[in-house]
């Protein structure tokens, strides 16, 4: 498949033959609709649902002495679990922070408050994104489904 340009010869000038091959452009366009249409899929498996919860955002509002706060604090020294006006810090293991640890906190926080059902993540800024992930699929884990990520100066703390 090829495109063809001739120009007409009546004033005695030289004819301009010009041919384009689309062959390798229409391949091109092929190989790039295959490619989009393969990890259009992978969009979705590979989606967090994190909310907002702050002054924008109207919604029930509970009487502040009522209401508990549970926020997991991450740093460089490990976590630091904030239950209400309780902190428990978990210390890092070596070099690793102690998943495990945090897990068995959140869910003495579950236990003891059954019917909440949102807990914060406060980061600083020099804390590595697989940390953050981890940390909030062990809220998930623990019966905490509605997540949200904060700034560690955000979190009134």
């Amino acid at each position: 498949m090829s495109v063809s340009v001739q120009t007409g010869n009546k004033s005695g000038k030289k004819e301009l033959n010009a041919e384009l091959n689309l062959v390798p452009y229409i391949d091109l366009l092929t190989c790039m609709v295959a490619f989009l249409l393969i990890t259009a899929v992978w969009t979705q498996l590979a989606r967090l649902q994190a909310q907002q919860k702050g002054q924008g955002q109207a919604g029930e509002e509970t009487p502040p002495e009522l209401q508990v706060k549970i926020v997991v604090m991450v740093n460089q020294e490990g976590f630091n679990l904030v239950v209400g006006q309780d902190q428990t810090p978990i210390p890092k293991k070596g070099s690793d922070y102690d998943f495990e640890r945090l897990a068995t906190e959140l869910k003495k926080a579950k236990d003891s408050h059954p019917d909440k059902n949102d807990a914060q993540v406060a980061s600083e800024d020099t804390i590595k994104f697989d940390v953050l992930i981890r940390a909030m699929d062990t809220a998930i884990q623990a019966r905490f489904p509605d997540i949200s990520l904060i700034d560690s100066g955000a979190a009134g703390i």
